[in-house]
């Protein structure tokens, strides 16, 4: 059941970059955790402001193309979790959490709503 719509999911990315940008103060994550949660935060304000939906400016990638993105890190943020972060219990729950709130975020949005290709 998709229910989530490409401009909701627009206004999700918005907040899921804030979070990411605000985390490492919120949550007091370590420096290479704070790290990574900046640099997600900058990678997925590009690609949200290049996809082709109510929340891009440039729309120059497909929906499907960011939705796909968003499931690859997804996943992989789960694995850095357990990896990487394991011996950090803070770090180690917020990106399983944000892994798998992204994951949730990418089954439930119907990227088949899409605005048309502008030329």
């Amino acid at each position: 059941m998709k229910i989530i719509s490409p401009k909701f999911h627009a206004v999700l990315d918005y907040l899921l970059i804030m979070l990411l940008l605000a985390s490492p103060d919120v949550f007091g994550l370590s420096k290479t955790a704070s790290t990574l949660a900046y640099a997600l935060g900058i990678v997925h304000f590009l690609l949200t402001i290049m996809t082709n939906f109510s929340g891009g400016i440039f729309k120059v990638i497909h929906l499907k193309l960011h939705g796909l993105i968003e499931c690859f890190v997804s996943v992989i943020l789960v694995v850095l979790a357990f990896t990487i972060f394991k011996g950090n219990l803070v770090d180690e729950i917020f990106f399983a959490s944000f892994g798998l709130l992204i994951l949730i975020i990418f089954t439930l949005t119907d990227y088949k709503r899409n605005l048309p290709v502008i030329l």
